[in-house]
């Protein structure tokens, strides 16, 4: 990718003077002199200035780049690679202020100090080609030099433990310590350098194990991460922490890519294999999986559409045909699925273990309600002994979000399944309906549809329940409400909607314990999952 010659001649100049400052620095090891040490600190100014001169092009050139993502891309890597050159380039130049204070000199011969310094001198010579040919093996290359750079800092600390357990030459281990200790960040640096160069590609920090499964990943699909032609378009990360990202190859070939922590990654796996046992393309296909440690990697299948939330806001003409598709697919995902076993409810206990978090965001709202221990007391009783009749497939984090329709109305599916299982249907239902309650937009027309929507889920529900005689399913639901309700505040600092959200689950509360004795008769009021 070419760039600007100015920009092009500036880069060249930084990484020669760094490298002489790495060369200089080693001679002053091998004998010092205060000329040497004189030189060097002169040398410091005019890598900063380099750098600044870097950066300042660099910030010019995106800010007349709007349009062109990719050259964008290329310029913050420059701030990046600047910053961290300038970087080594001072940690060089410490490095010869430290040889002031040895006495002994000769006790550096034991820290192979010139190993680390040749692999430095690679790690310099191949920034400039990585960069400007876009070349993802040396900017690989460049990230290893670090972890080369770290073992032998490794062996390296060993010796000078040692050495210091005899009580001899202290200051002068010392002053080698922080002599290796920087050459050690040195290698850092180039592992932010050749992250830089990675993430030109996909336009956003990526640490290079992530980058590394990526590209095998594609590369197994027969997808060149390095090609001009294919787009990595970033998507918003989750409160998971996931990384996600929808990306496009030169034949137009769309793949989803999530990464994220082991255990979540793998939870979604084992959810999108159960959907697929039981209802195959209701969920995107597991093109590639692979795991390491604590972080596992997926591509996926990209479902083109739209999600309910983006109907609801946008695409008011679609939305009377996607609501009746949802209560279709929805009435018939749980009759087929039904189990006999009958399942538990325990939203209590899952709003208790939120309410740290809930009180972190809006310390006042159990303050509300003076008697709601005794209430939440009364409530675990009632949950205790209520039942759903049966269990059916939920998809567990059913917000509006996680529902894909086609472009031609034709087909309804399902993302992020990692809680799916078997439990109550109305865990869905409550958490549907109150996703959408406490979206923060108060116009009066979405406001209609939103309310619009959740009467078409509950009517959904509903009658689903009366055709299997489940009898409690009012006050399940109302259960889920008033956890749903509660648990959401943490997402808002709306304090005013936040209280008004508490208000209502106690509301709900409180006519479910008044109902105690013939639970079966209790019905929700409407009003508590629409907003007027």
């Amino acid at each position: 990718m070419p760039i600007d010659e100015g920009v092009n001649v500036d880069l060249q100049f930084l990484i020669l003077e760094v490298s002489k400052q790495a060369k200089a620095s080693l001679s002053h090891i091998e004998k010092p002199s205060a000329q040497k040490l004189t030189r060097i600190r002169n040398r410091e100014d005019y890598v900063n200035n380099l750098k600044i001169t870097l950066e300042n092009k660099s910030y010019f050139n995106i800010y007349n780049l709007a349009d062109n993502a990719r050259k964008m891309n290329y310029f913050r890597a420059l701030i990046t690679i600047a910053s961290n050159l300038e970087r080594c380039a001072d940690f060089f130049e410490r490095i010869t202020h430290q040889m002031s204070f040895i006495q002994k000199p000769e006790i550096i011969l034991d820290y192979e100090l010139k190993t680390y310094y040749k692999i430095i001198y690679k790690a310099l010579d191949i920034i400039y080609p990585a960069l400007v040919n876009h070349d993802l093996d040396l900017a690989q290359k460049i990230c290893d030099y670090e972890t080369e750079l770290d073992d032998l800092y490794d062996k390296s600390f060993t010796t000078i433990r040692q050495k210091l357990e005899t009580g001899k030459n202290v200051d002068d281990l010392l002053c080698v310590l922080s002599i290796i200790r920087y050459l050690e960040r040195a290698g850092d640096s180039f592992l932010n350098i050749g992250e830089a160069i990675l993430d030109i590609h996909v336009g956003e920090k990526m640490g290079i194990r992530q980058f590394r499964y990526l590209r095998r990943g594609l590369e197994s699909l027969g997808i060149d991460i390095s090609s001009e032609n294919v787009m990595f378009k970033p998507i918003m990360n989750t409160r998971s922490g996931s990384r996600v990202a929808k990306i496009i190859d030169s034949n137009h070939k769309t793949v989803f890519y999530k990464e994220g922590s082991k255990s979540k990654i793998e939870a979604e796996l084992n959810g999108l294999k159960l959907w697929q046992s039981l209802y195959p393309g209701k969920t995107p296909e597991i093109l590639w999986h692979e795991s390491r440690r604590q972080h596992s990697t997926i591509l996926l299948e990209y479902i083109e559409g739209d999600d309910l939330l983006e109907n609801m806001l946008e695409k008011r003409p679609k939305l009377d045909a996607r609501l009746k598709l949802m209560s279709k697919q929805l009435a018939y995902i749980w009759q087929g699925s039904m189990k006999p076993k009958k399942a538990k409810i325990d939203y209590v206990a899952q709003l208790l273990s939120r309410k740290a978090d809930i009180k972190f965001v809006h310390d006042h709202l159990f303050e509300l309600e003076l008697n709601l221990d005794e209430m939440l007391e009364e409530a675990q009783k009632m949950e205790s002994k209520l039942r759903a009749p049966f269990s059916t497939l939920v998809h567990g984090d059913f917000n509006v979000d996680n529902i894909i329709f086609s472009p031609d109305n034709k087909k309804m599916f399902f993302i992020d399944v990692n809680r799916s299982g078997y439990g109550d249907y109305t865990q869905d239902v409550s958490v549907f309906l109150i996703s959408n309650f406490r979206i923060p937009i108060f116009s009066s027309d979405i406001r209609k549809r939103l309310n619009k929507t959740n009467m078409e889920m509950f009517k959904c529900a509903r009658n689903f329940a009366r055709r299997n005689k489940d009898s409690t399913f009012e006050a399940r639901l109302a259960f889920g409400l008033f956890r749903s309700l509660i648990t959401s505040t943490r997402f808002s600092f709306n304090k005013e909607f936040s209280t008004e959200m508490f208000k209502r689950a106690v509301l709900i509360l409180r006519e479910l314990i008044e109902s105690k004795d013939d639970i079966s008769k209790f019905r929700i009021s409407h009003s508590v999952f629409l907003y007027e």
